[in-house]
C-alpha cells in the first residue's frame, strides 16, 4: 500500500509538472482527472472542480473563446466513432493563441475501454518561432521583401506554371543609377535608408500575385505572371518615374537617384530560368546604355556588344566547367610575421579551358558573370565540398581558407551544408575557414550578420576579405563578429614608400586588435613589406614574395584530388 501511494504521488507530481494539457474521462464521458496545465490552457478559475462533469460542462466553465465558435465548436472533446482515428485539431482563440487538441482511447490490462485521454498544447510561441525563422530564410533583413533564395524558388514555379498554362512570365530587374556614390560619399547608413524608401515606392506598385524581391546590394526584381505588353509598359514607367521622384534629405543635403530597368518575358525571349535571367540583366544594360534612368525590354538585336555576349557565352562555359570536372583549385599559404611558419593556405578556384584543360581561366573572368546568373552558389558548394574532403584526406594541412560569395548569404542552407560536409569527412570544423569580402558583407549587413552567426554555430572560423575597401564602412566592423580581417592589397602594396598607406594600415590593425580580430596581409611583394608589416603587429601575411599560388604545393600533394588532377592532365 505505502509503495502504491508513493507511485501515485510520483505520478501526479509528474503529470502536475507538464506543460501539456491532460483531462481523462470515463467511457461515460465524466471528468476522472486534470492536470493544472489543463486548466491554466483553457483559463479555467483555480479552484473549479472538474471530476465528475461531463465534457461539455468543462467547457462551459473556460473563460476561453474561440475565434471560430461556430466550426470548432464541433470539434472540441468530440470522441472518436468506433474505428475512426482524430488527427490534431489546431484550435484559434480569438486572444491570438493557439492551442493543439488530441485524442487517445484508454484500456484497462484485459483490453477494455475504460475512457479517453485528451491532451492540450499551447503551440503559440513554438508556431511563432517557426513562422519567424521561415521569414527570416526567405526575407531581405534590410527591406522586409523577398531574397534572392525566395525568388529563384518563385521563378521556377512561375516559369513552370506558365509552361503548363500556355502563358507568359515577365521577369522585371532593376538597379540604381550611380548607387555607389552615395555609399561611398554618405556612408552605407544613407544608403541603407535609400533602398528602405526605394523599396517602399515600388512595393505600392507591385500587386498581390507579383512577387518582388531584393537580390542584394542595389539590385531587385520582380514577376509578373500573365501581363499584356502594353500592361508591362506601363509597369515599368511607374517604377522608374516612382524611383526618380524619390528625394531624400540627409544630413541637410538632397539626394536623388535614378533607375535602369530591364525586361524580359518567358518564352518570348528565353525558355529556362537561367536565360530568362541572363536575357533581363542584358536588357537592364541596354537600358544603361541608352543614358540610365530608362527602361529597355530585351532585344536580340541589341545584343552585340562584347560585353554582352561576353556574358551570355560565360553562363554556358561555366556550365560546363561544372559538369565536366573543369573547376580547378590552387593554393596559396599565409604565414606567420612574427616566425614565418605556416598559418593556413587559401584556397583559390580556376577553371580550364575547355578546348585546351592546360589552360587556367582567372576567376576575375567568370566569377562576376556566375554572380549574375546564380551559378555562384554552385561554385561556392563545390570549393566547400573539395577543400573539405582534401582536410580530410591530408591531416597535416593546418587549415583551408575559402571565399564565399555575397550572393550565399541568401543561401539559409549553405551553413548547414558545410556542418553536414564536415560531419560527413570528419574534419574538425577549426580547420576550415571562410572568407567573406567587405563590399559583400556590409551592402548585406544584416543578411552577413545571420550567415556569420550560423558559420560560427559550425565551429568555423569566419574572416573579413579586402578589409578596407570601402573605408567609410569601417564602423561596421564592430557589427560583424568575424575571427580575422584581410587588409586589402590595396594598402600593401608599396606601403613601405605610400606614408598614407602606413597610416591606414596602423589604424586598421589598432581597431582589429582593439575588437580582438587577428590580422592578415594580403599582396606581400618584398621582404620590406614584410618587416614593417612585422613591426605594425601584423598577424599574418600572404603574397608573391613568400609564394605563389599553386595546384601541387608539396604539403598538398597526398590528397587523390591532385593525383587525379595531374592524370588527367597527363592524358588531355
Amino acid at each position: 500500500m505505502t509503495r502504491e501511494q508513493d507511485e501515485h504521488a510520483r505520478l501526479s507530481a509528474l503529470l502536475g509538472a507538464m506543460d501539456m494539457g491532460i483531462l481523462f474521462v470515463s467511457h461515460d464521458d465524466r471528468v476522472v482527472y486534470s492536470n493544472p496545465a489543463f486548466t491554466r490552457i483553457w483559463m479555467i478559475a483555480p479552484g473549479t472542480r472538474l471530476i465528475g462533469r461531463n465534457s461539455q460542462e468543462v467547457l462551459a466553465s473556460s473563460a476561453c473563446v474561440l475565434a471560430r465558435p461556430e466550426e470548432q465548436g464541433r470539434r472540441m472533446l468530440r470522441l472518436p466513432r468506433e474505428g475512426e482515428i482524430l488527427g490534431t485539431l489546431e484550435i484559434q482563440m480569438a486572444d491570438g493563441r493557439l492551442v493543439t487538441q488530441q485524442v487517445h482511447s484508454v484500456e484497462d490490462v484485459y483490453g477494455r475501454p475504460v475512457g479517453h485521454l485528451w491532451l492540450f498544447e499551447d503551440v503559440t510561441r513554438a508556431r511563432q518561432t517557426a513562422d519567424q525563422l521561415i521569414y527570416l530564410a526567405e526575407r531581405d533583413a534590410l527591406t522586409g521583401l523577398y531574397n534572392r533564395h525566395r525568388f529563384n524558388e518563385e521563378l521556377g514555379r512561375m516559369i513552370a506554371d506558365a509552361e503548363r498554362h500556355h502563358s507568359r512570365v515577365a521577369l522585371l530587374f532593376y538597379d540604381l543609377d550611380e548607387f555607389k556614390y552615395i555609399n561611398d560619399t554618405f556612408g552605407h547608413r544613407a544608403g541603407d535608408a535609400m533602398l528602405i524608401r526605394v523599396a517602399g515606392e515600388v512595393a505600392g506598385q507591385v500587386r498581390r500575385n507579383e512577387i518582388f524581391a531584393r537580390l542584394g546590394g542595389d539590385e531587385f526584381a520582380i514577376l509578373v505572371p500573365e501581363i499584356s505588353d502594353e500592361m508591362l509598359r506601363v509597369l515599368a514607367d511607374r517604377i522608374t518615374q516612382s524611383i526618380a521622384q524619390v528625394r531624400f534629405q540627409f544630413e541637410g543635403q538632397s539626394l536623388r537617384l535614378t533607375s535602369s530597368l530591364g525586361i524580359a518575358i518567358y518564352p518570348d525571349h528565353a525558355d529556362n530560368v537561367e536565360d530568362l535571367i541572363a536575357r533581363a540583366d542584358t536588357a537592364m544594360y541596354q537600358a544603361k546604355e541608352a543614358g540610365k534612368n530608362a527602361w529597355r525590354t530585351y532585344r536580340s538585336d541589341l545584343d552585340t556588344t562584347q560585353e554582352m555576349v561576353s556574358r551570355l557565352s560565360w553562363n554556358d562555359r561555366i556550365l560546363h566547367a561544372l559538369e565536366n570536372h573543369l573547376m580547378d583549385l590552387q593554393f596559396q599559404g599565409v604565414y606567420s610575421t612574427a616566425d614565418r611558419s605556416l598559418s593556413h593556405f587559401e584556397v583559390l578556384v580556376r577553371m580550364r579551358d575547355k578546348d585546351d584543360a592546360s589552360v587556367l581561366v582567372m576567376p576575375g573572368q567568370f566569377i562576376p558573370v556566375a554572380e549574375k546568373s546564380g551559378k555562384i552558389l554552385d561554385i561556392d558548394r563545390w570549393v566547400l565540398r573539395e577543400s573539405i574532403q582534401m582536410l580530410a584526406e591530408v591531416k597535416s594541412i593546418p587549415a583551408l581558407a575559402v571565399n564565399i560569395s555575397g550572393r550565399s548569404f541568401d543561401e539559409p542552407m549553405l551553413p548547414q551544408y558545410i556542418a553536414e560536409q564536415l560531419k560527413r569527412y570528419g574534419v574538425a570544423p577549426r580547420r576550415l575557414m571562410v572568407e567573406l569580402t567587405e563590399t559583400s558583407a556590409v551592402s548585406d549587413l544584416h543578411d552577413a550578420q545571420r550567415f556569420i552567426e550560423a558559420l560560427h554555430q559550425t565551429g568555423c572560423g569566419v574572416s573579413l576579405d579586402d578589409f578596407g575597401t570601402g573605408f567609410s564602412s569601417f564602423a561596421y566592423l564592430k557589427h560583424l563578429q568575424v575571427d580575422s580581417v584581410k587588409i586589402d592589397g590595396l594598402f600593401i602594396r608599396n606601403l613601405p614608400k605610400r606614408y598614407d598607406n602606413q597610416l591606414f594600415v596602423k589604424a586598421m590593425v589598432t581597431v582589429a586588435r582593439g575588437l580582438h580580430k587577428t590580422t592578415i596581409a594580403e599582396c606581400v611583394e618584398d621582404e620590406d613589406t614584410l618587416t614593417m608589416l612585422k613591426s605594425f603587429d601584423v598577424d599574418c601575411a600572404q603574397g608573391y614574395f613568400l609564394e605563389k599560388p599553386r595546384a601541387d604545393h608539396p604539403l598538398l600533394l597526398g590528397a587523390s584530388r591532385l593525383k587525379n588532377a595531374n592524370m588527367e592532365l597527363r592524358f588531355t
